[in-house]
Formats: C-alpha cells, sequence, structure tokens
C-alpha cells in the first residue's frame, strides 16, 4: 500500500508555538510525500531518487538499521518512526511483519535551474515520520481513516521527531501532516512527555494517556482566502535557528516574553477573525504578525527576515495583499494572503519579476492517506 502526507506552512504563531500554552495556526499543504509498503521476507528502507538502500533488524525494542554513517543518518526519522512503532504494536501483543519501506520526498525538491535543486521548508521529515508511522499501522491492521489511529499516527511521530531532534521543537508539523486541513495547535508538555518515556512506561501506556496542553482543533479557513507561496532560493536548518533563539531566551528573557505574549494575542484574534470571516481583520492582524516577527528576528540577533523574504513580504503588501514569511525564517517560505484574484496575480508576477520562485500550493484538507 501507499500512505502520503501533506506538507505544512505556519499562518500564525511562528516561535511562540515552542512554549506552552500557546496556539499556532498551521495549514497542511498539497506538497506531499509518501511511503510504500509491502510485506517481505526482511525489513528494508529504501529512499526514491536516492541511492540509500539498507537492511534493519527490529530486537530488544531497538531498530537497528545495517550500513554506513551516512545511510543511519539519512534513515534516522523513517528508523525512529518505525521503532516506535513497532514498539506500541508490540506493547499490543500484535504480532510484528516484516516488510519493505520506500520513502518518495520528490516533490518537495524545487529545480532551480542549471542543475540547482533545493528543498521547499515544507516540513517534509515531519510528514515522511507520519507516512512511515501510519504505514506500519496500517499494514498490521489499523485503519487510518479514524480519528483515534491519527491520533496514534500524531503522539507516536511527536515523540519520535522530538526525539529524533534533540528534543527540540513543537511537532506542530506532525499534527498539519497527520490530521490534514487548518489546525489551531498547541503543542503537548514536552517535559511531561520526556519524563513519562524515561519512567520506563511502555509506548503503549504513553499514548493512552491524555496529554496535557496538547491540542488540535481544525479551523475553517474562509474559502475566497487565496494562498501564494514563493521560495527565495534557499533552506535554513531550523534546529540550528531553534538552538540560537533559546540562547538568546537566556541572556534576554524578558524581552523575549514580551514577544511571544504579542505574538500570542495577535494569534488569538486572529482565530476569531477567521471564524467570522472578518477579512480586513484577517489582513490586518497578518500584518501586525509580520511586523512583530521582524522585532522578534532583531531581538534575537538572528537573520530571521532575511532581505529575500523582505522583498518577497514588501512586494506582496505593494500588490495589495499581506506577505510574511512562513516557519523558523532564515529562508525557504514566504506566503501572501488575499482574497481578490487579481491582487494574487500582481503578487505573483511582481514575485517572478524578482526571482523568487513560485511554488503551486493549495491547503490539503486530507492528512495521511492511503493513496
Amino acid at each position: 500500500m501507499k500512505i502520503s502526507a501533506p506538507g505544512k506552512l505556519m499562518l500564525s504563531g511562528e516561535w511562540s508555538v515552542l512554549e506552552n500554552g500557546v496556539p499556532c495556526i498551521v495549514m497542511a499543504i498539497d506538497q506531499k510525500v509518501s511511503v510504500e509498503i509491502n510485506e517481505a521476507e526482511e525489513i528494508t528502507l529504501d529512499a526514491k531518487g536516492t541511492d540509500f538502500s539498507v537492511k534493519a533488524n527490529f530486537k530488544d525494542k531497538k531498530l537497528e538499521i545495517e550500513g554506513n554513517d551516512e545511510a543511519k543518518g539519512f534513515f534516522l526519522f523513517v528508523g525512529k518512526a518505525i521503532e516506535s512503532t513497532l514498539n506500541y504494536l508490540s506493547a499490543n501483543g500484535i504480532e510484528i511483519k516484516n516488510f519493505s519501506i520506500e520513502t518518495n520526498s520528490t516533490d518537495t525538491v524545487v529545480d532551480l535551474g542549471e542543475g540547482k535543486k533545493a528543498k521547499v521548508g515544507f516540513g517534509s521529515s515531519a510528514a515522511i515520520v507520519a507516512a512511515t508511522v501510519a504505514s506500519v499501522l496500517a499494514l498490521h491492521g489499523e485503519d487510518i481513516t479514524t480519528l483515534a489511529t491519527k491520533e496514534k499516527v500524531y503522539k507516536l511521530g511527536c515523540i519520535t521527531h522530538f526525539s529524533a531532534q534533540g528534543k527540540i521543537g513543537s511537532s506542530f508539523d506532525i499534527a498539519a501532516s497527520t490530521y490534514g486541513g487548518a489546525l489551531v495547535y498547541q503543542k503537548p508538555d514536552m517535559k511531561w512527555l520526556m519524563e513519562e518515556l524515561a519512567s520506563g512506561k511502555d509506548v503503549k501506556s504513553v499514548l493512552e494517556s491524555e496529554w496535557p496542553l496538547f491540542r488540535a482543533e481544525p479551523i475553517e479557513i474562509p474559502q475566497d482566502l487565496l494562498l501564494s507561496v514563493g521560495f527565495v532560493g534557499y533552506s535554513a536548518s531550523t534546529k540550528e535557528l531553534v538552538v540560537k533563539i533559546n540562547e538568546a531566551k537566556e541572556t534576554n528573557r524578558g524581552e523575549y516574553d514580551t514577544l511571544i505574549a504579542d505574538i500570542k494575542s495577535t494569534t488569538e484574534k486572529l482565530i476569531e477573525a477567521l471564524k467570522t470571516n472578518n477579512k480586513e481583520e484577517i489582513i490586518s492582524l497578518l500584518k501586525e504578525n509580520r511586523v512583530l516577527l521582524k522585532k522578534f528576528s532583531d531581538w534575537s540577533s538572528n537573520d530571521l527576515e532575511t532581505k529575500e523574504l523582505t522583498l518577497l513580504s514588501d512586494l506582496a503588501d505593494e500588490a495589495g495583499a499581506v506577505g510574511k514569511f512562513s516557519g523558523a525564517g532564515g529562508g525557504d517560505c514566504g506566503i501572501a494572503i488575499s482574497f481578490n484574484q487579481g491582487i494574487k496575480e500582481k503578487v505573483e508576477n511582481a514575485w517572478k519579476e524578482n526571482n523568487i520562485y513560485l511554488i503551486s500550493a493549495n491547503i490539503s484538507k486530507e492528512g495521511v492517506l492511503n493513496s
């Protein structure tokens, strides 16, 4: 079977979502990754479009990947996703099957011309984790269309992604890839989660617990809201940026707390504006969100809104839309939001004229899906 999972884009709540009790608005995007899984005599991992192909063994609650360090590093997220899921199934007394897995994330790579390619910042590692977890569950008889199973996919994906990234992040991208649509998302208490896992409890017990603070509620995006997505030609390492932001947080906590509170307030107002389809308020709050993110960038001395992302956003504003970076910043993608097709076209033409790569992307109503 073939399981797909969408990527993500953040509408509002960048950086603030890393704090407990602070929501973001995230959209699943129809730039998808997929995992093909089949029963086999042994566990094998392949990645389409690469030379990576390895065998693996699941023994004593660990998935051991054969091969060199490069191959092991490449399959880090996939391997951890398989390991977490097989431990969950084992704890439920389910007989483990061997299988072959082939991952495919070629759709999240953009051709820059002249033989250059780059990964677009749509959270492909999180999407691959969600698709991998869902595929292993589906192979062992789980119905991944149910909300109950999607919650398992999210929770196993969250454990996997958070741990594999070095215990950083909020897993908002795992939620988008799992549930699809647009979500008001709030991260679980990760300190609680890590303590639960470290206590010796099996994955089954942890999954069946109610996770403090976790929230993933669907929110309707107005049907006439138009999304434009631009890629600035280079990517950023979210993991590295998080480390730098945490360092800045330690040295100037007061201003950090003030900025986070302001972003939180703006996001909460935007949630209400979306629910009431207040177009003027939506545009105004997204502009406010951009200003706050620029302040956050300046405060941290990290170039989150790079000159290319500034250009992308300014061109969107000049055309009558509202532009901002989406996600951690430092590169990757920016978005423009408008409610008029003529304005959308004006934005996208201006981007093309200024060497910003236009990405075709729409909100994906589906999350993980047996395709």
